[in-house]
């Protein structure tokens, strides 16, 4: 049966189609991939079912009935669910309290009762194999793997039958990617349905029965997943072939010779227990790509905010920082962008954007004293404006317009933008983190070339990333974290990633790369 159908379904935003005529169907008891490139319309789609955009044309069928979805209250009386990219949790309160929200059991009296709501969620926590029991603990608490399970055993918790995820192993190390999925499938074996928005296609191959492909607004068609392929669901999403590794030229620099280095770290570590860093030491080369790799929590973050913002660490860190070899271990960010440092941070939300504000507004950020976009003692609006239109062009910014609001963009142009900022005007070294999370397949390409082009000009560069595959086909040589040390080293000829991922673990480096 089908249990959701999209019928001609359009969403327009002033003159912009987010969605024009699409049409498809999500049977029940399955896990519907849904792909497509940043900006293709997928997460507005799922908005328009979840009730949070009205419809502006066509109509959604569920249960093969007619439904006008007036609000998110409405679709979740209907059965939908939707765990958003960034989780729509209070922090400060329990993981109980976010749960029963509008959905409180309560006493004769009215008064909430909160034992009842505990015996049902642990009940719906082992019946579907969930297994979790930190109902009275701080959201803040928990690691991002068991804030997505909460979310989850929310949208049991209020009677969902299909459940939209969107991007939801965008923040997860590898092995909350598996548990996830197993999870999924046996909210599958029960008769749910999830739509799973993606766009990673090794897990929308693995996972899905069936995956609809999205392009510029419009639905290019769906496959059974089990009679399609990588190479042909990316050219679909793209409309050409798209190269899953770096396929450009790769300068031998670094490696070629002994440069003196640009940046130093000796012998860092941190104060607090809860901040990992112990005695850290590591050079960084100009025409070089440093490779950051751990499973997070293990000192990659608190070594990136201090690289970052070495003032805010300063009572928390004991080290010293050289760049160029001069002391930079209390320097502010604006000081470390005026000596030639670009970033893209881990968190594009927290860190990078101001969401109410527009592609101009946070392009400019850290950069309102740059000459070329001030006159008369102004911010020279024109020219900012004439750099953004031309960033928007090279690293194909959606929507187009100068005037969006970051907070209406989607997760990938989000990061494009950033991408587009750390490189603007020239840094000679540049700190990336994360940069193709909830990026698509295009970008991917895009955004690998523009800063393997930055390491082929000479200029040193640090990735951080989560993504095995996508450090061990950009980087140079790669630092394993483990419980707040480098764990091992790894220069490029000795890549192999059942030894590196065994070091991230806590294992040993093989000898001489030995297996």
């Amino acid at each position: 049966m089908k249990i959701i159908e999209f019928k001609n379904v359009s969403k327009q935003f002033g003159t912009f189609f987010a969605n024009q005529d699409l049409s498809f169907s999500v049977e029940s008891g399955t896990i519907h991939g849904l792909i497509g490139e940043n900006g293709a319309g997928k997460s507005t789609a799922m908005k328009v079912l979840f009730g949070i955009y009205p419809l502006d044309g066509g109509e959604i069928l569920i249960s093969e009935k007619p439904s006008l979805i007036k609000n998110p209250i409405h679709a979740m009386s209907l059965g939908i669910g939707m765990v958003h990219q960034h989780f729509m949790l209070a922090e400060t309160e329990t993981v109980l309290d976010n749960i029963i929200l509008g959905h409180e059991p309560t006493s004769f009296f009215g008064i909430i009762n909160r034992e009842v709501a505990q015996k049902e969620l642990q009940k719906i926590s082992e019946s579907y194999g969930l297994h979790f029991s930190k109902w009275n603990e701080p959201v803040s608490r928990l690691s991002v793997g068991e804030q997505q399970r909460v979310e989850i055993i929310k949208l049991l918790y209020q009677k969902s039958e299909v459940l939209i995820l969107d991007e939801p192993t965008a923040v997860l190390i590898p092995q909350e990617v598996k548990e996830l999925f197993t999870n999924l499938r046996r909210l599958k074996d029960e008769g749910k349905t999830i739509i799973l928005i993606s766009h990673k296609l090794k897990e929308v191959l693995e996972y899905t029965d069936a995956v609809t492909v999205m392009r510029r607004g419009k639905v290019v068609g769906t496959k059974v997943t089990r009679d399609t392929n990588e190479d042909e669901l990316a050219e679909m999403m793209v409309g050409r072939k798209v190269s899953f590794t770096y396929q450009g030229e790769r300068k031998i620099l670094a490696s070629q010779v002994k440069p003196k280095s640009v940046l130093q770290v000796k012998n860092l570590s941190t104060v607090k227990t809860n901040e990992p860093l112990k005695d850290i030491s590591f050079e960084l080369n100009p025409g070089e790509i440093l490779g950051i790799a751990g499973v997070q929590g293990n000192g990659q973050s608190e070594l990136l905010r201090f690289l970052s913002h070495p003032s805010s660490m300063a009572s928390k860190a004991n080290g010293e920082y050289y760049i160029q070899g001069r002391s930079v271990s209390h320097a502010s960010p604006l000081e470390l962008r005026n000596k030639g440092v670009g970033l893209v941070p881990e968190d594009r939300i927290s860190e990078g954007l101001l969401l109410q504000q527009d592609m101009t507004e946070n392009f400019i950020l850290g950069q309102q004293e740059d000459p070329r976009y001030i006159s008369r003692g102004f911010i020279n609006r024109k020219a900012v404006t004439a750099q953004v239109q031309n960033k928007i062009k090279e690293f194909d910014i959606r929507p187009p317009y100068t005037t969006v609001w970051a907070g209406k963009m989607s997760g990938g142009n989000q990061q494009k933008l950033l991408m587009a900022r750390a490189l603007d005007p020239d840094p000679s070294i540049l700190f990336v983190a994360h940069p193709t999370r909830g990026v698509d397949v295009g970008a991917i390409e895009k955004i690998h070339d523009a800063i393997m082009q930055e390491r082929n000009k000479g200029k040193a560069v640090m990735l951080f990333s989560s993504e095995l595959d996508e450090l061990m086909d950009l980087s140079d040589r790669i630092l394993v974290f483990f419980d707040g040390k480098i764990q091992a080293e790894f220069s490029r000829r000795e890549f192999d990633s059942w030894d590196i991922g065994r070091t991230m673990g806590g294992g040993d480096k093989a000898a001489g790369g030995e297996q």
